[in-house]
């Protein structure tokens, strides 16, 4: 039994870091939906009126999840309720942080104008969408209620991952540890990822793209 369990844990392991890899989510998230943005049009006039505000992000937030994400479906009811939304919960600007600061930023021309939103937009939908991704992750692969694979598998994060925890962290024992997983191993995947990133740009000349690829991870 307690064989088993090692190798269930050891392969939940494998399996999950196998599924929160950078460069997965990256082509699963990030660039479909870069290119949605990319490919959505917009006609506006100087200044933008709170009705094309509003139709304009409505129609972005359908694209993104369209063309980018292949799910229509999560923007078909109120496009713009949703976009709303979003702008409401997590937008951050100079002018202050919801809705309205987006609304001030459309408006603010010599700073970009709706395009400034619209490019935030893109950002925020990514991010929910990896978190969403990210906790579905876990959640799939790891039994809530299974107390000895959660010690188990916290076991092996402190022997195997040792290099890249905090001291205080290091200090505890598997059981302490079991509702950490997720931010321990997510934590890791992220520090194995920049290691690889800064590696890979030690053998080609450093350049300003190589220089944004890291400071964005």
């Amino acid at each position: 039994m307690s064989y088993d369990i090692k190798k269930h844990a050891r392969e939940t392991v494998e399996t999950i870091t196998a599924k929160l890899d950078h460069s997965l989510i990256k082509s699963q998230f990030d660039e479909p939906i870069d290119e949605a943005a990319r490919q959505f049009t917009h006609k506006t006039n100087c200044p933008v009126t709170h009705e094309t505000f509003h139709r304009v992000i409505a129609e972005f937030v359908v694209c993104v999840y369209d063309k980018g994400l292949n799910a229509r479906w999560k923007a078909s009811a109120e496009p713009l309720d949703q976009a709303i939304s979003l702008l409401e919960k997590h937008y951050n600007s100079t002018y202050g942080r919801g809705y309205t600061a987006a609304a001030l930023d459309v408006s603010d021309t010599q700073e970009g104008g709706i395009d400034v939103v619209l490019n935030q937009l893109a950002e925020i939908i990514k991010d929910i969408e990896r978190s969403k991704y990210i906790k579905a992750v876990f959640t799939v692969n790891i039994d809530p209620t299974d107390w000895h694979l959660k010690c188990e598998i916290a076991g092996i994060l402190l022997e195997e991952y040792k290099s890249f925890l905090p001291e205080h962290l290091l200090r505890c024992k598997p059981w302490e540890l079991v509702n950490e997983i997720p931010t321990i191993m997510y934590r890791y995947i992220c520090s194995e990822s920049a290691l690889q990133q800064v590696f890979s740009c030690q053998e080609k000349p450093l350049t300003a793209e190589n220089l944004f690829t890291l400071d964005s991870l």
